[in-house]
């Protein structure tokens, strides 16, 4: 992107209204019915300067278009939230200097090379956070870029239609990447997935019986729910004292998605994973995705994937 489309695209992201909608009008946030960005795996969550991180995105269409992906990164924004990660981007073009991912990077996956000088060019108060923020947009369709328009400076076309899709369907986010000389954070590591009990093979696709209802109160449907987990290794629990003698102790949670369905929770901490999930109405004679997501609080992230048929 060039100098004025980086300042176009921050002056717009800061510009968008909020939404004073009420929760209930909404299917809950674990039910997967239009296009998701659901999660961003770095093979790196801490790196050091000079090396290379790996990006894999975790994305859903129910409607299986074509997705086009853009992707830009803010080197040590003022602070990890996505607004200052777009003003960065937009000074660092403004002053010169090349952008960590280049224009050809339109895939579901990119990487990028940790700036060598980045923690050197800190002062010591601030190197513990220290951080690369990557922005992806996700376009069900092509992306062209445009100055001149708003909010955003680009445009998300529908692949079939040609029409240009508005800002509320497509996803814009942000992964962060945290700068570290020494200190490394592995991501967790999800070692089986369970239905009922029992061992869930990825390949295993399991029958179950639908509610006779399709709202979203999860009581309404127990009698036909299947208990599930994701189970993560012990040793995906981190603690210790990092490189600037800070001591730590991770909490890693696993979030459930499905592309229909009810969970009784829709996260469960790392510790105690088990939660009940019932197929709705509406999924009777279809095949359902359930995603599991597992998280800690360092930017660690893994998932797995399973299918259920309902009868």
């Amino acid at each position: 992107m060039n100098t004025s489309l980086l300042r176009a695209l921050w002056l717009g992201l800061a510009a968008l209204p909020a939404c004073a909608c009420a929760p209930d009008d909404f299917d809950p946030g674990s039910r997967v019915t239009s296009l998701r960005v659901l999660a961003v795996h770095a093979d790196q969550p801490y790196a050091a300067p000079g090396e290379t991180v790996q990006l894999d995105t975790l994305s859903f269409d129910p409607q299986a278009r074509p997705l086009s992906w853009a992707w830009a990164a803010c080197v040590t924004p003022a602070s990890s939230d996505v607004y200052p990660c777009f003003e960065k981007i937009a000074l660092d073009a403004a002053a010169g200097v090349p952008p960590l991912i280049g224009e050809d990077a339109t895939g579901d996956s990119v990487s990028f090379t940790v700036p060598p000088d980045i923690l050197e060019s800190l002062p010591e108060v601030a190197r513990p956070a220290a951080l690369i923020g990557v922005v992806g947009i996700t376009c069900p369709g092509s992306i062209t870029f445009d100055a001149q328009a708003r909010p955003l400076p680009l445009h998300c076309n529908e692949a079939e239609s040609g029409r240009e899709l508005s800002l509320e369907e497509y996803v814009v986010g942000i992964k962060r990447v945290f700068v570290r000389q020494t200190d490394k954070n592995q991501n967790p590591v999800i070692e089986r997935v369970t239905f009922d009990g029992e061992d869930w093979a990825e390949g295993d696709v399991k029958e179950v019986d639908a509610c006779s209802k399709d709202g979203n109160v999860y009581d309404d449907c127990k009698k036909v729910a299947h208990k599930v987990a994701a189970y993560i290794t012990p040793d995906s629990f981190e603690s210790g004292t990092d490189e600037y003698g800070r001591t730590f102790e991770e909490s890693l949670i696993v979030q459930q998605y499905s592309t229909e369905g009810i969970f009784e929770d829709e996260v469960r901490i790392g510790e105690e994973p088990e939660t009940h999930w019932a197929a709705r109405l509406s999924a009777a004679g279809t095949e359902v995705t359930i995603w599991f997501v597992a998280r800690d609080d360092r930017g660690g992230v893994s998932w797995a994937t399973r299918r259920v048929r309902v009868r």
